[in-house]
């Protein structure tokens, strides 16, 4: 066994680049693992919609194609590790997939193993569940409220399309146990599919609190693909070679420290910036980071930038797992549809509201009524609308017109895309851009968060093809993670006399339900006490006042010189064009900073 694990990661999201895995594994051709990282809350109820078309759908039919492009790999030998939720809703078709486009390729056998046992949508449909026995010592629980809103599931149970509880470790490292060569699963907490490697190859407990959570936060840094070697960075236009960002490894100890690194000579860089901006991505309370394995402090990390694309992290302490299951649950909600038109001339941005405004108009005349709609004229700051822009409107000579609309009734939605079009020749003149043709209308399905007890998810794992042939680990000599010291940061921002946030910090931000998450990082440590004194969360709470923001909750992680922001009711208007809470961070460095205002 040797010192280290050496996991990387190839996807994550569903759409991100095809090629990465064989990329990645023709720089690194010894990697121990390769992660890949499908699903986001809302895609199992489009994987639901394929499988209704298509009994044999509802995976993510793009990880065949890597499968497919890892043959030539696996045929001369490579001996990487597969571990992926691709397997969605049908981690067994999935699995049959993946056989047979191996077979085509003439690829001799792998064993392929499957992690199902998710799905609790017929418990949480069933209305005998809330008065079950299992139910009995949590009965609030088992209600399965949301947990944003604290509404009772009973009011949209009837229209549920997916339930998936967010599966743990134990039951991929039961596969790896098994041998599997690629491991398939459906509902995983992302970090697990890092985590489940470690456990196997070290032989951890699974109830070693800290190698645990060292492993999780080894996922965490991971699982979002290059948003740790420099994609969606704050100083993004810094960074080397950004059309050849690669994807991210760690090297992961039998403590649980690991080294985030990339392969050499290629895009990006992996540097204290990148780390700690992923690190503070999406955590809500950095003292108390959930995962179904265990719950994770982040207040005891440490950073150290080695240099050469190398950053040690180590650190975390972990807590017990939680005694229940989150589950991501989805409902149909309706119909949705959003078109734009471009409008070039002076008064641009004027004539594109009262565009807007004729096309609703128009609808509401037919006798249609609209439960949302939202115009924004893009280009003018208008994805977040608290940033004032510092140009007089009437100076704009172009913007994009969006116009999005949701309704009960699918006929409404199909009125808006029908009125939309005419204002090509019934608008303002400079209207164009309308190649794309008039808008479609879809579905909408909202995501429903809410916990289950965990005796009540019953993982399963079974080998779904099977041979001799084991690629396993490969053995090499250890890798060192010593350092000879610690390089200065390479910040290109000053610090003094600044004259908004940006000066001062980088951050990073993306939703958390009708909510968002917004981690901001010191850019030193003399910032970093600047910040603790005048970012207060009453200061972000009115600066995004404007964006219907109920509560802000502020916490502190000295360790990593920053803060993380929880900011409740910021994304509950999903017809905006940044419904993911994405912008928020760059929106928030435009701060105005206080200067010497206490």
């Amino acid at each position: 066994m040797s010192s280290v694990v050496r996991i990387g990661n190839a996807q994550g999201f569903w759409g991100d680049r095809g090629s990465a895995a064989a990329e990645l594994l023709a720089r690194e051709p010894d990697l121990d693992y390769l992660t890949l990282d499908y699903l986001a809350e809302v895609s199992l109820s489009i994987m639901a919609v394929q499988r209704d078309r298509d009994p044999n759908a509802g995976y993510a039919r793009d990880f065949i194609e890597v499968v497919r492009s890892l043959a030539d790999y696996f045929k001369n030998g490579g001996r990487c590790r597969i571990v992926t939720n691709a397997g969605g809703l049908n981690p067994q078709g999935c699995a049959a997939a993946c056989v047979a486009v191996l077979a085509q390729a003439g690829c001799p056998p792998l064993n392929i193993a499957v992690v199902s046992g998710d799905d609790v949508l017929e418990l949480l449909r069933s209305t005998e569940t809330e008065g079950s026995a299992e139910c009995t010592a949590q009965s609030a629980k088992c209600k399965f409220e949301n947990l944003d809103s604290g509404h009772p599931l009973a009011t949209v149970r009837d229209r549920l399309v997916t339930a998936n509880a967010y599966v743990g470790a134990a039951p991929i490292v039961e596969a790896l146990r098994l041998r599997a060569d690629i491991v398939i699963t459906g509902r995983t907490a992302d970090p697990s599919l890092t985590v489940a490697p470690c456990v196997h190859h070290f032989g951890w407990s699974l109830t070693d609190w800290d190698r645990l959570a060292g492993a999780t936060v080894a996922g965490h840094l991971i699982e979002c693909g290059v948003q740790v070697t420099g994609g969606i960075s704050t100083d993004w236009l810094e960074m080397p070679d950004s059309a050849d960002l690669s994807f991210p490894i760690v090297e992961v100890a039998d403590d649980g420290s690991c080294v985030v690194t990339k392969p050499a000579d290629t895009g990006g860089c992996v540097d204290e910036r990148t780390v700690k901006e992923q690190l503070v991505y999406e955590i809500g309370n950095p003292d108390e980071y959930l995962s179904p394995d265990v719950s994770v402090s982040f207040q005891s990390l440490t950073v150290a930038d080695l240099g050469s694309d190398r950053v040690r992290v180590s650190g975390a302490r972990g807590r017990p797992a939680p005694k229940m299951l989150k589950v991501s649950a989805t409902h149909r909600d309706g119909f949705r549809a959003a078109g734009t038109l471009t409008i070039f001339g002076r008064d641009a941005v004027t004539k594109a509201r009262r565009a807007g405004e004729i096309v609703l108009q128009r609808v509401r005349n037919a006798g249609f009524e609209l439960r949302d709609s939202f115009i924004e004229c893009l280009g003018t700051g208008a994805s977040v609308p608290a940033v004032p822009s510092r140009i007089d409107e009437s100076q704009f000579l172009e913007t994009v017109l969006r116009i999005a609309v949701e309704a009960n009734d699918r006929a409404a939605v199909e009125c808006f895309a029908r009125e939309l079009m005419p204002l090509v020749t019934a608008g303002p003149q400079g209207t164009t851009g309308y190649a794309e043709g008039r808008p479609h209308p879809h579905p909408v399905f909202r995501y429903w968060p809410c916990l289950i007890e965990r005796d009540l998810v019953h993982p399963k794992v079974e080998l779904v093809s099977e041979t001799s042939r084991r690629l396993g680990p490969a053995q090499r000599r250890p890798t060192s993670m010593d350092s000879n010291g610690e390089p200065a940061l390479r910040w290109s921002h000053s610090t003094e006399r600044p004259q908004r946030l940006a000066d001062l910090a980088y951050a990073r931000s993306g939703d958390k339900g009708t909510g968002a998450n917004i981690g901001v990082v010191a850019r030193s440590p003399e910032g970093y006490d600047l910040l603790l004194a005048r970012l207060t969360a009453e200061c972000v709470g009115e600066f995004f006042a404007s964006m219907g923001v109920t509560e802000v909750t502020r916490y502190e992680l000295p360790n990593l010189h920053a803060l993380n922001f929880v900011v409740k009711g910021i994304l509950s208007r999903p017809l905006r064009v940044d419904a993911q809470g994405k912008a928020l961070g760059q929106a928030l460095l435009e701060m105005p900073w206080p200067g010497d205002q206490p």
